[in-house]
């Protein structure tokens, strides 16, 4: 099954946060990303292909100063976007996916300030008029119950929570079901300072979810942020035509992958020069790839493992039963561990 990904991945030059966006990416198969909170003023074809690689296309919405900031790309491969609308809280346009027809995505980075989210309620109402399947999926700053914090100040059901529900009920929109972490963010302080709320979700129109009837939100390992990436399956998978095999960066710092050159390569051939190097490289590219998909497989089996005792213990760590210093040692240990293998 194909995904679209939303994260607030609080800076988007970092290399931990590229790294783990392609990881993501391969693990679940997205089409489209939503980041937020980039906290970039301009972004380039050179910062894209380093971030997520160059069969991407993107839309960029700069930040202001140090803050804010959100790119919306999507993978040329399996699908098209056309942008209607952007401002700061949100982009939003059209997504054409094969044999599932046109979407209607809205990539969200809700301002702190409820007043000001009155804007982008306005926004999405008006450019979610047409009867299409539709997602609204980011950050929105907002809390709905107090079941969506933990820690910190008494949840009040005030203006902002109160609107975000009209705007609910009046446009359709439905907060599916999630799996994974409860929370979505943390404020990433010790003791009792320490704060985690629900403040990423996905919220599907009725058109939407008749398509996909089991939808359901993942919250993803905390990694790289203080936000969950959160990420939404589509009922098909999208097939991606691969009929070449790419040269990959990381196999230069491995010693065995110039072994594999020296020897492709030093194999006696024939014919015409333009003849030899083609079946040279050919050779040459082959061989890596197998040797890459042998080496990566117990690589993988350890991000694997890795990410499930992340998971499990910001699990453990959001109920607060039998938590310990040792525990949280524990887990910045695991994710310090999991941030090297994606490297």
């Amino acid at each position: 099954m194909s995904s679209i990904l939303f994260w607030n991945c609080r800076g988007a030059r970092k290399k931990e946060a590229a790294l783990y966006l392609k990881e993501l990416i391969r693990d679940h198969d997205v089409c489209f990303v939503g980041l937020l909170e980039t906290k970039l003023t301009h972004i380039g074809r050179k910062e894209v292909d380093y971030l997520i690689g160059n069969s991407w296309d993107y839309f960029h919405v700069p930040a202001v100063g140090l803050s804010g900031g959100m790119v919306v790309l999507w993978d040329t491969r399996c699908v098209s976007f056309i942008v209607k609308s952007n401002s700061s809280q949100v982009i939003l346009g059209d997504l054409l996916i094969p044999k599932m027809g046109l979407w209607k995505i809205a990539t969200v980075y809700g301002s702190r300030c409820c007043n000001e989210r009155d804007d982008l309620w306005r926004q999405l109402e008006e450019g979610l008029k047409e009867p299409l399947p539709s997602i609204i999926g980011g950050d929105f700053n907002c809390i709905l119950n107090k079941e969506e914090k933990r820690g910190g100040k008494r949840f009040i059901f005030s203006k902002g929570p109160r609107e975000m529900k009209n705007f609910m009920t009046n446009s359709d929109f439905h907060d599916i079901r999630s799996i994974g972490p409860k929370y979505t963010w943390c404020n990433n302080k010790e003791g009792t300072s320490r704060i985690w709320e629900r403040l990423d979700r996905c919220l599907l129109n009725s058109i939407a979810l008749q398509m996909i009837p089991t939808a359901m939100t993942m919250h993803l390992v905390r990694v790289a942020s203080d936000h969950c990436p959160i990420a939404i399956k589509l009922d098909r998978k999208i097939q991606i035509n691969r009929h070449n095999i790419k040269f990959e960066d990381t196999w230069r710092s491995y010693p065995a992958a110039r072994t594999i050159v020296y020897q492709s390569w030093s194999k006696n051939d024939f014919g015409e020069h333009c003849e030899i190097l083609q079946r040279k490289n050919h050779r040459t590219l082959k061989a890596l790839f197998f040797w890459s998909k042998c080496k990566c497989k117990n690589l993988k089996t350890l991000k694997e493992e890795l990410k499930k005792e992340i998971i499990e213990l910001q699990k453990k760590e959001m109920d607060g039963v039998n938590w310990t210093k040792d525990d949280l040692t524990l887990l910045r240990s695991k994710v310090h561990e999991l941030n090297i293998t994606l490297n």
